[in-house]
């Protein structure tokens, strides 16, 4: 059956459109069974687990290997599985990390190729060296999730690994998310002298910071990296600010003033949930620094 043969728009649909993007995974993982490598994982992540498949929906899913073979290896059993040939990749396979595209039965398949080293100096990144600010929480966050396709208790290891978040990451993230301030002085001279442009810009990365900071606060792996589902991800957030997506949607629809005058009172509430929730993380720069916008627009308090 071809993806774009299974009907759309109800629950059902949805649900058979991921039963097929776990077929066409497991086919593919399968098929790398042909490498010889005793220690192969792979898994599937992304959509296709969460329940959201439509027919735009690509797979994600990952193999993981002792060595990577050369490419032509790779792309064999890709093509082995039922699939055509490569249509982008990235990455280098004799350093370790890979990641390919290629169609599949109507089906987009991404594969991130990596080696047991290259896969855990990855996550190490995060779980060890605290790095708050590195696309690799994707990969986290994907893993987490995921669904075992080959080698279930190697992905059962790694899940309860990443699930103990470090609560040095935590302190990081609101750290980082604190430590390029809003520019609320830019802000009060600018908003009346044509910039909406400069303003967004300024809103749009003040927004990002405030869900790495919640995402710290909450434990959950984020990066600003392709970030999609920003409701669904903010009511997975126990600890944030009442109708934290809605209001990032509104500011950013509203003009300028209005704009940074919601952004202002949204930082303030992030600020106050740090302080309480990683009293460690010193919020008393950044709460200093948000008067500069009072004494311009006292509108704003």
């Amino acid at each position: 059956m071809h993806q774009n043969d299974l009907p759309c728009g109800t629950p059902m649909d949805t649900a058979r459109r991921s039963d097929f993007h776990r077929g066409l995974a497991l086919r593919v993982a399968q098929a790398h069974a042909a490498l010889g490598d005793s220690a192969l994982m792979a898994f599937v992540s992304g959509s296709t687990v969460e329940g959201l498949v439509d027919a735009r929906s690509d797979i994600d899913m990952s193999v993981v290997l002792t060595q990577l073979p050369a490419r032509e290896a790779l792309q064999a059993c890709c093509r082995a599985a039922g699939g055509g040939d490569w249509t982008w990749s990235a990455g280098d396979a004799a350093l370790g990390s890979l990641v390919v595209s290629f169609p599949f039965d109507g089906v987009e398949v991404q594969i991130g190729y990596a080696t047991h080293a290259s896969f855990t100096e990855t996550l190490e990144e995060l779980l060890v060296r605290h790095n708050p600010d590195t696309p690799n929480h994707k990969l986290a966050e994907g893993v987490l999730k995921a669904e075992p396709l080959v080698d279930e208790a190697a992905l059962r290891a790694w899940q309860l690994r990443l699930a103990d978040f470090p609560q040095a990451l935590r302190e990081a993230m609101a750290r980082h998310a604190l430590a390029t301030p809003t520019h609320w002085r830019a802000a009060a001279q600018i908003i009346h002298r044509d910039t909406t442009l400069w303003c967004r810009d300024i809103q749009v990365d003040a927004c990002y910071r405030l869900l790495l900071a919640l995402c710290g606060i909450n434990r959950r792996y984020f990066t600003r990296f392709q970030v999609k589902r920003v409701h669904k991800l903010a009511a997975g957030l126990a600890v944030a600010p009442v109708g934290l997506a809605d209001r990032i949607d509104a500011l950013l629809n509203a003009p300028p003033q209005e704009a940074f005058r919601g952004l202002h009172a949204l930082e303030g509430e992030v600020i106050d949930l740090i302080a309480l929730h990683l009293p460690a993380v010193d919020t008393a720069a950044a709460a200093q620094r948000r008067t500069l916008f009072l004494l311009a627009d006292p509108a704003a308090q």
